[in-house]
Order: structure tokens, then sequence, then C-alpha cells
């Protein structure tokens, strides 16, 4: 049965029950956020599909590639439907393929909004131990305001509030005063200054510290038996890393929504360099830029490091950049 109030956790909103074998759905809605239209945020679907995936294989297995496309928006009115298929299984690897699908509004037509290949990896030896580095350096979380008033009115900041409010519910994030968002509130203060104006576009970075609001450590049931949630912190991270790489170039390029005729997601590539990243243990600090924009698409990423500074995942997306459209002409050939 899914639930109809907003969940109230990271680990509700990608919470999933199997309904049949491979057959799994979310047991809360999908939440809206980051977008102008009413639709459900993308990393909503890459958390459930994550929380899926999770449930087919061993505990001697941890999650290391999602990739996959986005097919079409998602409603927030409908759970999320996922079709799981155990595409390879051995001792060290195993494959799934996550379909994601979700009622239309005829309430008989299902379309496909998300398809995904998950793959896993038993925890080895490294032969070699190494992480790059953020771009620059950016102040530790705790010299970090709180209040994300700090980067601007109190209009505009209750305006971001609105729009990133799913994020807000179920992660504590601090804005890098160095970072491009740090000091236009996401993009939203488009025209002002910043200090990484001198630099091309493929330069600048924005960086966040983030921690979940909610326990993800694994825990006890009544009967003293011991539950697991690496699914849910491994889907934890799902929904935080897609969140701000579609529109990350106008955030860099003193443009918003309102400069574009369509900007969102088309596809992902999400990497865990580690088995577990426990985002409700400890701070992460996670930088974004953007590496190329043409032929109406744009390519950025995001990269995540724990505390000790070493690096413990990666997205990659390409999204769709479209102009505006033109303003409609009268008759007479004048823009109305």
């Amino acid at each position: 049965m899914v639930n109809q109030n907003p969940a109230q956790s990271i680990i509700e909103q990608n919470a999933v029950e199997e309904i049949a074998p491979g057959h799994f759905q979310t047991r809360w809605l999908p939440g809206h956020m980051g977008n102008a239209s009413l639709i459900a945020y993308g990393g909503c679907a890459l958390g459930a599909g994550t929380r899926a995936a999770y449930e087919t294989v061993p505990d001697t297995h941890f999650i290391y590639s999602l990739v996959g496309h986005y097919h079409g928006p998602a409603s927030i009115s409908q759970p999320l439907e996922m079709f799981v298929t155990r595409t390879r299984d051995t001792k060290t690897f195993a494959t799934r393929r996550v379909e994601l699908r979700q009622l239309q509004a005829d309430g008989k037509t299902k379309r496909t909004v998300m398809e995904m290949l998950v793959d896993f990896h038993i925890d080895e030896p490294a032969a070699l131990e190494f992480s790059a580095q953020p771009t620059r350096s950016y102040a530790r979380w705790d010299a970090v305001p709180k209040d994300i008033n700090a980067y601007g009115d109190d209009k505009s900041a209750a305006a971001a509030n609105k729009m990133f409010g799913l994020n807000k519910r179920y992660f504590e994030t601090r804005h890098c005063p160095e970072g491009v968002a740090g000091q236009n509130l996401h993009g939203m203060l488009k025209h002002r200054s910043h200090n990484q104006d001198h630099l091309p576009l493929g330069q600048r970075s924005s960086a966040e510290w983030s921690k979940a609001k909610h326990d993800l450590s694994d825990s006890k049931d009544t009967n003293g038996n011991r539950i697991s949630r690496r699914g849910d912190r491994a889907a934890a991270v799902s929904f935080l890393m897609d969140g701000g790489l579609s529109f990350l170039p106008l955030t860099h390029n003193h443009m918003w929504m309102e400069d574009t005729g369509a900007c969102s997601s088309l596809d992902f590539a999400l990497r865990f360099m580690v088995p577990d990243i426990d985002l409700g243990k400890e701070w992460h600090l996670r930088e974004r830029t953007t590496i190329s924009g043409a032929k109406g698409r744009t390519y950025s990423e995001a990269r995540l490091w724990d505390e000790k500074g070493e690096l413990v995942a990666s997205m990659t997306q390409s999204s769709i950049l479209r102009p505006p459209k033109p303003a409609p002409k009268d008759k007479k050939g004048s823009m109305l």
C-alpha cells in the first residue's frame, strides 16, 4: 500500500516493497524538487531503483556502478514500479537491469520513465590506493554558514527553500562560499557577480557539505536480528548525487530557468569508489563542475569526498539545454 503522506526521511523516500518476483513498488510517492514544472525529482527514481536492485543481491556484493537514461518526467501522484532483471551473477560480480514504470493519467497505460544497469562487486583488496582532490580549497562544514539566507535576501531565500525543500527535508546542506552556487543562491540571483567570473565556464565550480538528517546505520528488529541498511545508504547517495547537475551550466553562467526552452537530465553514470558510504555518519563534500555544452546538450559532473578527503563517488550527466523559444509576432511582424 502506497503512503500518500510525504516521506519524512530519506529511508522512507527510497523504500520499496516486492509485490511479485522481481517486481517492486515504492512505498511513498516521489517528491518534487528543482523544476518549474510539477514533476518528480529524478533522484527519487534513482534512489528507488538502487534500493530495488539491492534487494536482489547477496550481502557480499556492493554497488559500484549505476548507469542509465531518463525516458521522461515522472508524476508525483503515482508510485514508481521497478522491474528487476538478473543479468549476471558470479562470485565477484552481479548485474541488474532495472526498468522503472509509472501508471499514466488514463489509469491503464504504464510508461517507462527510466532504465538503468546496476553493477555490484565484492569488497576486494586494492593494488593501488589514490584519490583526486577538489579543484580548489573549500571551507570545512563547521566553518560554513548554516542559514541559506546568508546567500541572499529573505524573499530569494524563501523561494530557494521552496524549490529545494525536498533535499532540505532529508539532508542538512551547507554551501561553500568559495563556490559559485554559494554566492548566487544556486543561480537564482543570476545577476550577482562572483569570484570565479574571470574563469572560463568549464573551470568554475560549486560545492556544498551534506549530511543526512536521519540515522542510516544498521539496526536490530524486536527479536534482536540485524537489519542491514546498506541498500538504504546506497540509495541515499543516488538521491543526493542527482541534484543540480542539469541546471549547473546556468548557475555558473549568470542564467536561470527563464533563459531556457528546456533544461533537464538525459542520462547518468554514478560510480561508487568505496563499498559503503554512510551519509548519516559524517559530512561529505560534493563539488560540481560543468564540462561541455553544444548542440542543445550539456555535460556536467559531481564528485563526493568524505571528511578524510577520500573520493567516494562520482556522478556525470548529459542534459538537454535548449534556447528559449522566440516571442510570438503579431500580424504586422512586431514582437508581442
